[in-house]
């Protein structure tokens, strides 16, 4: 693929309402940490294929390549340079992501926007009516060869906002209501560096009174060094 089909911004519902959706990116720019582990092609415990490549080295190989880069590319470069590109390939449909990393004290999350997607049954009205907009996984690195993503609950957000334990910039959209945060990165950042410690990233499970496993897969890499 090359780097220009990057920069084509499509339309994209991922996973499901149940991941919380801000239209700011959580990360602030003095945050973000490349970490070359994620590098490579990865598979999850749900058959899903991932291919994950530094957009830096994307372009660079394109230079070697002679491929001639426009400004726009360039804009593109010096925004999400630190960053990855994200091919996720489920039940033979294929999406694109950049994921930009960053690091909360000694802990790794990533920012997901939705850049491509493959997807005949959405028609150019319906697409113009979906918002790109950001989410967050923590990432824990259990070994170079075994990850895990567990992506921000929305049902764990509406419980903080509940109980009126956070305050945050925020609308419910939709018929479905779809919670959305509208806070800036700072905000986002700071209030992802106040709940880190706790089981944000877990869902209460009202029954058995204790939290238990949110939006979360487990990857294993398919082309790891023995």
């Amino acid at each position: 693929m090359k780097t220009k089909g990057i920069i084509l911004i499509l339309a994209f519902i991922f996973f499901s309402s149940c991941i919380v959706k801000s239209l700011q990116p959580f990360y602030t720019k003095d945050s973000l940490s490349f970490n070359e582990k994620l590098v490579g092609n990865w598979i999850d415990h749900e058959k899903g294929e991932w291919t994950v490549e530094s957009i830096k080295t994307k372009f660079e190989d394109d230079k070697k390549q002679g491929i001639e880069i426009s400004k726009e590319e360039l804009a593109f470069l010096e925004t999400y340079e630190e960053g990855y590109y994200i091919k996720y390939l489920s039940k033979e449909k294929e999406a694109g992501f950049i994921a930009m990393p960053f690091k909360i004290k000694q802990h790794y999350f990533l920012d997901f926007i939705p850049i491509e997607i493959e997807d005949e049954e959405i028609n150019s009205l319906a697409a113009q009516h979906l918002l790109k907009t950001h989410s967050v996984a923590k990432l824990n690195i259990n070994s170079n060869k075994d990850i895990t993503f567990s992506w921000l609950s929305e049902e764990r957000i509406k419980d903080l906002f509940d109980g009126q334990k956070i305050r945050l910039k925020h609308e419910k959209i939709g018929f479905q209501e779809d919670l959305l945060l509208t806070a800036s990165s700072e905000e986002l950042y700071a209030f992802l560096t106040q709940y880190t410690e706790a089981d944000l990233f877990k869902k209460y499970d009202e029954k058995n009174r204790k939290w238990k496993s949110s939006d979360k897969l487990h990857l294993t890499k398919t082309n790891a060094k023995p």
